[in-house]
């Protein structure tokens, strides 16, 4: 596997990834991806020349190259075709689309049509469950996935034309009288430039956020009960008082916005940047200055690339306007899903393989290299603007007694209308399947994820009585997660949507705790023999004494959701799981 050499205006700007940041190294991710552009793949020898550039050891850049699933180490490729197969997609016709494309390139998934033109292969999630059965293109998302949609990205690259992108869908409930803080301008198709965002009183909590003390505003976050809306759903101003004072220890002060939903079924965030990205620089410029952050960064999922443009051209015209009274710096990943979780965000960050770390101390004592850092989810940074601007106890009204606010939610899978909805803390389910124009044909409901994927299951009467807050969902031993709701209809299979599940986790595990990285291939190819019919009667317990043994003896939470998910379903739909596992053949 070899190219052409760089040419010296590539290695220009190569190179030139080792001084976007404080730290060299934290450019290392994005010049490899740069090498993979460039190249159609990631060789030995660039990995060698990367090595050189940034001055880490050659194992340092082959554990990155290999652990990233972005990364192409076989046949160089000048356009990489990805069809998602997650749960969404998969329920819209995913399958049908790598078929389609397996026969219409020659070649199997990962590996390079002779002409060195395409490479394709089905992805665990794009973030685009809206636009099931989601397709990219060199990281663009196209329209939802359909054969002629396919057939016109082909005939477009190889004319050597871009393909039609997704167009940027609204995704709102109608003006309804209820509450709406983030989405409620986005009829306005220019919310996302500066003057349009400014007209609509944006900046002014910024500006209004200068003139107290740290401890004030972060007072006023903890009075209006704002939780984080990343999944872990912690008070966001307990987690900022966490941070030691810049007094008890000479270290400057990180703040990061996880702007990586990998979750399958959540997809909030990308439509929120693409929308309304000032707000969240608003709101870093906010937590910054309650944290007192000396540097500020924004970590991007590797599969957005266009929500990142968006926001650069945004932090452009923020410098133009000067209201940025320092720089933020966006930084991007490389398709890993675990990276999602704070502490592997920051070894991405710096350069490795996004292992996550066993707290304590937790990142707000010792993150960055090693210095204090906050890191907070997309959404929860962009409430901070109306939460400043209307005021820490109207905020607190517009939801329930613990989570005070509104929160968006991304819908998906056998709904009439998928995409974001922004309700009140505490509205009910029901409010929220109404608003997606209820069940897809008049079906009847039979499941819900609540947080995306990896939340365990609900059943249809369990849905039908939930409130979406916080507390909720765990009287009913779930989690509203990061609100990515996924509503299934009496036709899905309960073995078949386990096995999408199992199997992203498997394909997503980081493989640094042996229960999750044994235990979830092991689950994976239960779920897989029953459903080529080769089930036993012994299935169902199987999975839930493997589940019960990874659940609590991991790291992160993917291992967790390994057993939780396998835990739910099992019980829940016992009569979908004894069909399977009595089909065994014996011929």
């Amino acid at each position: 596997m070899t190219h052409l050499p760089f040419t010296p205006e590539e290695k220009a700007s190569i190179e030139s990834w080792t001084r976007r940041y404080p730290e060299p190294v934290m450019g290392l991710v994005e010049a490899l991806r740069e090498i993979q552009k460039i190249a159609g793949c990631v060789s030995p020898e660039d990995e060698a020349y990367a090595a050189s550039v940034f001055g880490v050891p050659l194992d340092q850049i082959r554990a990155v190259v290999s652990f990233y699933p972005f990364f192409n180490t076989r046949a160089p490729a000048k356009h990489h075709i990805c069809v998602c197969r997650n749960l969404s997609c998969s329920r819209k016709g995913a399958a049908r689309l790598a078929e389609q494309l397996r026969e219409k390139l020659g070649v199997g998934p990962k590996e390079a049509t002779a002409d060195g033109l395409f490479r394709w292969e089905p992805v665990e999630c794009l973030g685009a469950c809206d636009h099931a059965p989601a397709i990219s293109v060199d990281d663009e998302l196209l329209e939802a996935g359909s054969e002629a949609v396919l057939d016109a990205a082909l005939a477009d690259l190889r004319a050597g034309r871009a393909p039609k992108p997704a167009e940027l869908g609204i995704h709102a409930p109608p003006e309804d009288g209820r509450p709406r803080l983030l989405t409620r301008h986005f009829g306005d198709p220019g919310l996302h430039r500066f003057e349009v965002y400014r007209r609509f009183g944006g900046y002014a909590a910024a500006e209004k956020s200068a003139a107290v003390s740290p401890s004030e505003i972060i007072a006023q976050v903890k009075k209006s009960n704002l939780r984080g809306l990343g999944g872990a759903g912690f008070p966001a101003g307990m987690k900022w008082e966490t941070v030691p004072p810049k007094s008890a220890r000479q270290a400057p002060h990180y703040l990061v916005a996880n702007a990586d939903e990998s979750e399958p079924g959540c997809y909030k965030d990308r439509v929120l940047l693409e929308r309304n990205p000032h707000a969240l620089i608003e709101g870093l410029l906010i937590a910054a200055r309650a944290v007192e952050a000396d540097g500020i960064f924004v970590f991007m999922r590797g599969e957005y690339a266009r929500p990142k443009r968006i926001l650069e051209a945004a932090l452009a015209e923020a410098r133009e306007n000067k209201v940025l009274d320092r720089d933020i710096l966006v930084l991007q990943g490389a398709n890993a899903y675990i990276s999602g979780c704070d502490t592997a965000l920051l070894e991405t960050i710096s350069g490795r393989k996004a292992y996550p770390r066993q707290p304590p101390p937790f990142p707000t004592v010792e993150g960055l290299f090693g210095a204090p850092t906050v890191v907070n989810n997309v959404e929860t940074l962009m409430m901070l603007g109306p939460l400043l601007q209307g005021g820490a106890e109207a905020f607190a009204r517009t939801g329930v007694e613990k989570s005070g606010g509104t929160a968006v939610y991304s819908v998906s899978g056998d709904v009439e209308r998928p995409g974001i909805y922004e309700l009140p803390m505490g509205a009910a389910f029901t409010e929220l399947l109404s608003a997606c124009g209820g069940v897809r044909g008049g079906r009847k409901l039979k499941a819900v994820f609540p947080g995306g994927t990896s939340t365990p299951v609900l059943s249809a009467q369990e849905a039908l009585g939930l409130r979406l807050d916080f507390e909720s969902p765990r009287a009913a031993r779930s989690f509203l997660g990061a609100g990515g709701v996924v509503v299934l209809d009496e036709t899905a299979d309960m073995v078949e949507v386990l096995h999408v599940i199992e199997r992203f986790l498997w394909h997503e595990s980081c493989g640094q705790c042996t229960p999750c990285r044994e235990g979830s291939g092991w689950v994976e190819r239960i779920l897989r023999r029953m459903l080529d019919g080769q089930g036993m009667p012994q299935d169902p317990a199987n999975l839930l004494r493997i589940g019960e043994n990874i659940t609590g003896r991991v790291i992160c939470a993917l291992g967790d959701s390994v057993g939780m998910a396998a835990k739910s379903l099992v019980e829940k739909f016992p009569g979908d799981f004894a069909r399977r596992s009595a089909r065994r053949s014996d011929g």
